[in-house]
């Protein structure tokens, strides 16, 4: 391996010279000290000739990007001891992860400031296709699946007298397409929010969110036997979020509590709040989740205490929390039932 004294200062501008990513080097006060041929040529291609050509001297970022500068004015103002990390887009189609380190000296203050910017037009290029890919197949695949369904009703509405053996097949049928159409609205929904969709922020009660769950569920529990009840004290606290997609949050955890709580037990959603923090939680009389596997059950498809489903739910769950600052959590003993809980912000 290479120390750092192996680089003599003409080998390191070699190197610097050499790569394909664009580099600026500044001084203390934001000033451009250094350019490599990259950011040359890159600046060149993006701004009207007259800003390239003063690349090198005595200029600021902001004369060649406003957004560049801006960034770069506040990590000055900041003196972040750590580099930043954002995206920027220098024209349409023309994307780059940008990398503002500070340049230590034997201060405590940044003695200059490395901006590195890495194209990834490609990699945006490529998501891209693949959300129009997947959005396309899944369009398709709802058609076919409502075909199915109703092929499955006209078969069970033709057998005057099934026997058991049809029963059972014409159930399994039923189930089978449910589930799929389930996984299908999970993955859109899984997509949708990791492609950075648009939130529709507004203040509201958390609580009546889950009045609103309880109600909607309120039936299902009944049909299957299950107590369904709200614990919380009256609150008018509000927090800033997405009523739609918290709505699918919390409608989540009921539907799986729901699902894996035997008939005459009880699911109790907990309303509650702390540390600046709206908190709900939902507990289960399921048989409960491995110590092992708890740890996972947000990361990805992983099944949930052997209910249906792949674990996608709780994917979407985690997603759409982290999309409003918050965090999910899930407490469980094995014969004991579960807690799945999460929190966001309360609003100012």
């Amino acid at each position: 391996m290479l120390s750092s004294s192996s680089l003599d200062s003409q080998g390191l501008m070699s190197v610097l010279h050499s790569v394909t990513d664009a580099i600026i080097v500044t001084d203390g006060e934001g000033i451009i000290t250094y350019v490599n041929p990259a950011a040359e040529k890159l600046f060149s291609r993006e701004g009207d000739g007259a800003e390239a050509s003063a690349l090198g001297q005595r200029l600021r970022p902001g004369a060649i990007n406003p957004e560049l500068g801006n960034q770069l004015t506040q990590a000055i103002t900041d003196q972040a001891p750590t580099p930043l990390v954002f995206e920027l887009e220098l024209s349409e189609g023309n994307s780059f992860s940008v990398s503002l380190a500070p340049r230590r000296g034997a201060g405590l203050s940044p003695e200059g400031w490395v901006i590195v910017l890495h194209d990834v037009s490609h990699l945006q290029k490529s998501a891209q296709w693949k959300r129009e890919a997947f959005r396309a197949t899944a369009h398709d695949m709802r058609n076919l699946l409502n075909m199915f369904s109703g092929a499955v009703s006209l078969l069970r509405n033709s057998i005057r007298r099934p026997t058991p053996a049809q029963k059972e097949y014409v159930t399994m049928l039923k189930s089978g397409a449910e589930n799929l159409t389930m996984l299908i609205e999970q993955l859109a929904n899984l997509e949708r929010i990791e492609a950075d969709a648009d939130l529709k922020l507004s203040k509201l009660g958390l609580i009546k969110i889950a009045e609103h769950v309880l109600e909607e569920f309120g039936p299902l529990a009944q049909e299957k036997g299950i107590t369904l009840e709200l614990e919380s004290a009256p609150t008018d606290e509000q927090v800033l979020g997405d009523e739609t997609w918290l709505r699918r949050v919390a409608a989540s955890l009921v539907s799986n509590a729901i699902k894996c709580t035997p008939e005459g037990e009880r699911v109790l959603v907990r309303y509650r709040e702390a540390d600046n923090q709206a908190i709900m939680e939902i507990s289960d009389a399921g048989p409960g989740i491995p110590a092992s596997a708890q740890p996972h059950l947000f990361e990805g498809l992983r099944r949930v205490r052997g209910a249906p489903g792949s674990g996608l739910g709780l994917v979407v769950v985690r997603t759409i929390i982290e999309r409003h600052a918050g965090r999910v959590w899930v407490s469980s003993e094995e014969g004991k039932g579960s807690t799945f809980g999460f929190s966001v912000p309360l609003s100012k």
